[in-house]
Protein backbone atom coordinates (compact mmCIF):
# COMPACT_ATOMS: atom_id res chain seq x y z
CA UNK A 1 0.00 0.00 0.00
CA UNK A 2 1.48 3.35 -1.25
CA UNK A 3 -0.31 7.10 0.18
CA UNK A 4 0.20 9.73 -2.41
CA UNK A 5 -1.08 13.51 -0.97
CA UNK A 6 -2.83 15.25 -3.52
CA UNK A 7 -3.21 18.93 -2.70
CA UNK A 8 -6.26 20.51 -4.94
CA UNK A 9 -7.80 24.50 -4.29
CA UNK A 10 -10.77 23.20 -5.34
CA UNK A 11 -10.85 20.52 -2.29
CA UNK A 12 -10.52 23.95 0.30
CA UNK A 13 -13.13 23.93 2.40
CA UNK A 14 -14.37 20.86 0.69
CA UNK A 15 -16.97 18.56 3.36
CA UNK A 16 -16.83 14.61 2.50
CA UNK A 17 -18.91 11.59 3.77
CA UNK A 18 -16.76 8.51 4.87
CA UNK A 19 -15.86 6.25 2.20
CA UNK A 20 -16.06 8.79 -0.19
CA UNK A 21 -13.70 8.48 -3.42
CA UNK A 22 -12.53 10.39 -6.40
CA UNK A 23 -11.77 8.97 -9.67
CA UNK A 24 -8.24 9.66 -11.09
CA UNK A 25 -8.11 10.32 -15.04
CA UNK A 26 -4.94 8.03 -16.09
CA UNK A 27 -2.66 6.80 -18.84
CA UNK A 28 -1.38 3.57 -19.13
CA UNK A 29 1.32 1.98 -21.14
CA UNK A 30 -0.20 2.30 -24.41
CA UNK A 31 -0.97 6.00 -24.32
CA UNK A 32 -4.79 5.39 -23.57
CA UNK A 33 -7.07 7.27 -21.10
CA UNK A 34 -8.06 5.39 -17.95
CA UNK A 35 -9.63 5.79 -14.62
CA UNK A 36 -9.19 4.76 -11.18
CA UNK A 37 -10.89 5.17 -8.31
CA UNK A 38 -9.89 5.92 -4.98
CA UNK A 39 -10.82 6.16 -1.15
CA UNK A 40 -10.23 9.34 0.08
CA UNK A 41 -8.49 8.39 3.26
CA UNK A 42 -8.10 11.66 5.35
CA UNK A 43 -9.15 14.98 4.03
CA UNK A 44 -7.60 18.58 5.92
CA UNK A 45 -9.90 20.94 4.13
CA UNK A 46 -7.87 23.56 5.23
CA UNK A 47 -5.48 23.49 2.75
CA UNK A 48 -7.03 21.04 0.08
CA UNK A 49 -5.30 18.21 0.95
CA UNK A 50 -6.30 14.67 0.61
CA UNK A 51 -4.24 11.36 1.19
CA UNK A 52 -5.24 8.20 -1.43
CA UNK A 53 -3.88 4.73 -0.31
CA UNK A 54 -2.92 2.78 -3.88
CA UNK A 55 -2.70 -0.82 -3.67
CA UNK A 56 0.60 -1.92 -5.52
CA UNK A 57 -0.10 -5.22 -7.30
CA UNK A 58 0.84 -5.65 -10.80
CA UNK A 59 1.33 -3.13 -13.15
CA UNK A 60 -1.91 -1.57 -13.52
CA UNK A 61 -2.94 2.00 -14.46
CA UNK A 62 -3.36 2.96 -10.97
CA UNK A 63 -0.70 0.88 -9.24
CA UNK A 64 1.76 2.23 -11.69
CA UNK A 65 0.53 5.73 -10.70
CA UNK A 66 0.96 4.94 -7.06
CA UNK A 67 4.56 3.61 -7.28
CA UNK A 68 5.65 6.61 -9.86
CA UNK A 69 3.85 9.46 -8.35
CA UNK A 70 6.08 12.16 -7.18
CA UNK A 71 6.14 16.03 -5.77
CA UNK A 72 4.94 18.33 -8.07
CA UNK A 73 3.21 15.56 -10.60
CA UNK A 74 -0.20 17.20 -12.42
CA UNK A 75 -2.89 14.77 -11.80
CA UNK A 76 -6.54 15.29 -12.94
CA UNK A 77 -9.85 13.64 -10.79
CA UNK A 78 -13.57 14.29 -10.75
CA UNK A 79 -15.26 13.78 -7.30
CA UNK A 80 -15.42 13.28 -4.63
CA UNK A 81 -18.67 10.99 -4.97
CA UNK A 82 -19.92 7.87 -3.16
CA UNK A 83 -23.55 6.66 -1.97
CA UNK A 84 -22.01 5.10 1.65
CA UNK A 85 -24.27 6.85 4.53
CA UNK A 86 -23.86 5.51 7.55
CA UNK A 87 -26.32 3.40 9.33
CA UNK A 88 -27.97 4.22 12.36
CA UNK A 89 -27.13 1.55 14.65
CA UNK A 90 -26.09 0.13 18.26
CA UNK A 91 -22.89 -0.89 16.98
CA UNK A 92 -21.06 -1.08 13.51
CA UNK A 93 -19.12 -4.26 11.63
CA UNK A 94 -17.02 -3.48 8.71
CA UNK A 95 -15.46 -6.64 6.80
CA UNK A 96 -13.21 -6.57 3.68
CA UNK A 97 -9.90 -7.05 1.91
CA UNK A 98 -6.66 -4.91 1.40
CA UNK A 99 -8.29 -3.01 -1.39
CA UNK A 100 -11.11 -1.60 1.18
CA UNK A 101 -8.90 -0.79 4.25
CA UNK A 102 -8.83 2.91 3.46
CA UNK A 103 -12.87 2.61 3.37
CA UNK A 104 -13.18 0.77 6.31
CA UNK A 105 -10.43 3.00 8.33
CA UNK A 106 -12.60 6.23 7.48
CA UNK A 107 -15.58 4.44 8.39
CA UNK A 108 -14.20 3.47 11.76
CA UNK A 109 -12.72 7.11 12.81
CA UNK A 110 -16.34 8.50 11.98
CA UNK A 111 -18.79 6.04 14.02
CA UNK A 112 -18.91 7.01 17.75
CA UNK A 113 -20.51 3.61 18.98
CA UNK A 114 -18.73 0.28 19.12
CA UNK A 115 -17.43 -1.08 16.30
CA UNK A 116 -16.10 -4.38 14.62
CA UNK A 117 -13.45 -4.61 11.78
CA UNK A 118 -12.32 -7.76 10.03
CA UNK A 119 -9.97 -7.11 6.87
CA UNK A 120 -8.37 -10.01 4.52
CA UNK A 121 -4.80 -8.85 3.80
CA UNK A 122 -1.35 -10.69 2.45
CA UNK A 123 0.46 -10.70 5.55
CA UNK A 124 1.13 -9.10 9.04
CA UNK A 125 3.41 -6.41 7.10
CA UNK A 126 -0.37 -4.82 5.77
CA UNK A 127 -1.81 -4.16 8.88
CA UNK A 128 -2.57 -0.52 9.48
CA UNK A 129 -3.83 1.34 12.90
CA UNK A 130 -7.87 1.38 12.49
CA UNK A 131 -10.25 2.93 15.33
CA UNK A 132 -11.78 0.37 16.43
CA UNK A 133 -13.39 -0.82 19.56
CA UNK A 134 -12.41 -5.11 18.35
CA UNK A 135 -9.53 -5.39 14.96
CA UNK A 136 -9.39 -8.52 13.12
CA UNK A 137 -6.92 -9.30 10.97
CA UNK A 138 -6.91 -12.48 8.35
CA UNK A 139 -4.03 -13.25 6.76
CA UNK A 140 -4.09 -14.88 3.64
CA UNK A 141 -0.91 -16.24 3.00
CA UNK A 142 -0.65 -18.33 -0.28
CA UNK A 143 -4.86 -18.49 -0.46
CA UNK A 144 -6.07 -16.93 -3.65
CA UNK A 145 -7.15 -13.48 -3.03
CA UNK A 146 -10.64 -12.35 -3.62
CA UNK A 147 -12.58 -15.58 -2.54
CA UNK A 148 -14.74 -15.98 0.55
CA UNK A 149 -12.68 -19.16 1.73
CA UNK A 150 -10.74 -17.12 4.81
CA UNK A 151 -13.68 -14.30 5.53
CA UNK A 152 -16.57 -16.52 5.53
CA UNK A 153 -15.43 -18.50 8.94
CA UNK A 154 -14.31 -15.40 10.34
CA UNK A 155 -16.87 -13.63 10.11
CA UNK A 156 -19.82 -16.63 11.19
CA UNK A 157 -17.39 -16.97 14.35
CA UNK A 158 -17.89 -13.51 15.93
CA UNK A 159 -19.61 -12.67 19.11
CA UNK A 160 -21.34 -10.13 17.80
CA UNK A 161 -23.24 -7.40 20.14
CA UNK A 162 -26.81 -7.10 21.13
CA UNK A 163 -28.85 -4.29 19.63
CA UNK A 164 -29.23 -3.14 16.55
CA UNK A 165 -26.30 -3.49 13.90
CA UNK A 166 -25.08 -1.88 10.59
CA UNK A 167 -22.26 -3.59 8.70
CA UNK A 168 -20.55 -2.46 5.91
CA UNK A 169 -19.29 -5.21 3.36
CA UNK A 170 -16.27 -3.51 0.94
CA UNK A 171 -14.18 -5.88 -1.64
CA UNK A 172 -14.03 -8.30 -4.13
CA UNK A 173 -17.77 -8.26 -5.02
CA UNK A 174 -19.05 -11.91 -5.22
CA UNK A 175 -17.25 -12.21 -1.78
CA UNK A 176 -19.10 -9.50 -0.18
CA UNK A 177 -22.35 -10.83 -1.81
CA UNK A 178 -21.57 -14.15 0.07
CA UNK A 179 -21.38 -12.39 3.49
CA UNK A 180 -24.45 -10.66 3.29
CA UNK A 181 -26.60 -13.46 3.45
CA UNK A 182 -24.35 -14.61 6.30
CA UNK A 183 -25.24 -11.36 8.18
CA UNK A 184 -29.15 -11.13 7.03
CA UNK A 185 -28.89 -14.99 9.04
CA UNK A 186 -27.45 -13.49 12.18
CA UNK A 187 -30.20 -11.14 12.12
CA UNK A 188 -28.70 -8.29 10.57
CA UNK A 189 -31.53 -6.54 8.75
CA UNK A 190 -31.21 -6.66 5.26
CA UNK A 191 -31.48 -2.33 4.59
CA UNK A 192 -28.40 -1.84 7.48
CA UNK A 193 -26.12 -3.65 5.24
CA UNK A 194 -24.39 -1.93 3.01
CA UNK A 195 -22.48 -3.84 -0.24
CA UNK A 196 -19.89 -2.06 -2.12
CA UNK A 197 -17.80 -4.18 -5.10
CA UNK A 198 -14.72 -2.92 -5.19
CA UNK A 199 -13.08 -5.33 -7.77
CA UNK A 200 -13.72 -8.58 -8.95
CA UNK A 201 -11.75 -11.90 -9.72
CA UNK A 202 -10.13 -12.74 -12.88
CA UNK A 203 -12.93 -14.85 -14.99
CA UNK A 204 -12.22 -15.78 -18.67
CA UNK A 205 -14.15 -13.80 -20.62
CA UNK A 206 -17.14 -15.83 -22.50
CA UNK A 207 -16.77 -14.37 -26.31
CA UNK A 208 -12.99 -13.94 -26.22
CA UNK A 209 -11.55 -16.30 -23.68
CA UNK A 210 -9.74 -13.45 -22.32
CA UNK A 211 -9.64 -12.36 -18.49
CA UNK A 212 -10.63 -9.07 -17.63
CA UNK A 213 -8.53 -6.48 -15.71
CA UNK A 214 -8.28 -6.30 -12.41
CA UNK A 215 -9.27 -2.70 -11.29
CA UNK A 216 -5.93 -0.71 -9.80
Amino acid sequence: MQRVTVRCEAMVGAQIRPAQDVELHLVDDSGRRVKRRYTIRDLRAGIGEMDLDVVLHGDWPGSTWGRTARPGDEVRFQGPRGKLELRPADWHLMVGDESALPAIAAIADAVAEPSIVVVEIPDPQEQQPVAATDVRWVHRGSHAPGTPDLLLPTVSALDLPGGKGAAYLLGETRSMVALRAVLEARGIAHEAIFVKGYWNVARPDRVSGRAPERPG
